[in-house]
């Protein structure tokens, strides 16, 4: 059995935009950008989001996702993986879950400002992704590598 990669962790850890992607009902790609955590202890993606919206509904029907984790300033470094997301039940408005990633994205001063805006106020759930496939590359250090791992 393959292991995962680690040598990425420090960068996932970062504040990075991701784009997860799903597969809508006719087929057809749904790609969306959002944040995330990353844990390196089990090497999974936390998302809180919106129990209404279009990524929770395709993977409660399919759980296979794909996200991508890359910067703008080269030398280019990003991270492709490919899994099975598992939906939580309703969480309310899951504050305690949004304020993590809002804290690590925007400091922990954001959040006084964030917790009465129409996103924060929305119904959510929180998604665990767990990557399956890695593919990676780090053009600063000169990194690279594809694994699949069980």
């Amino acid at each position: 059995m393959a292991e995962r990669p680690t040598e990425m962790d420090e960068f996932l850890q970062e504040p990075h935009m991701a784009r997860i992607a799903t597969t809508n009902a006719d087929g057809s790609p749904h790609v969306v950008p959002l944040l995330y955590l990353f844990n390196p202890e089990d090497a999974s993606f936390f998302i809180s989001t919106g129990e209404d919206s279009v990524s929770v509904r395709n993977l409660k029907r399919n759980p296979a996702f794909a996200i991508c984790i890359d910067d703008e300033q080269a030398p280019f470094r990003a991270v492709v993986v490919e899994g099975e997301a598992q939906v939580s039940e309703v969480m309310g408005t899951d504050h305690e879950g949004l304020k993590s990633v809002v804290d690590h994205f925007f400091g922990p001063d954001m959040w006084a400002n964030y917790v009465n805006t129409p996103i924060a106020q929305k119904i959510r759930v929180r998604i665990t992704m767990v990557p399956r496939k890695w593919k990676w590359w780090d053009y600063r250090r000169m990194l690279m590598g594809s694994v699949t791992v069980d």
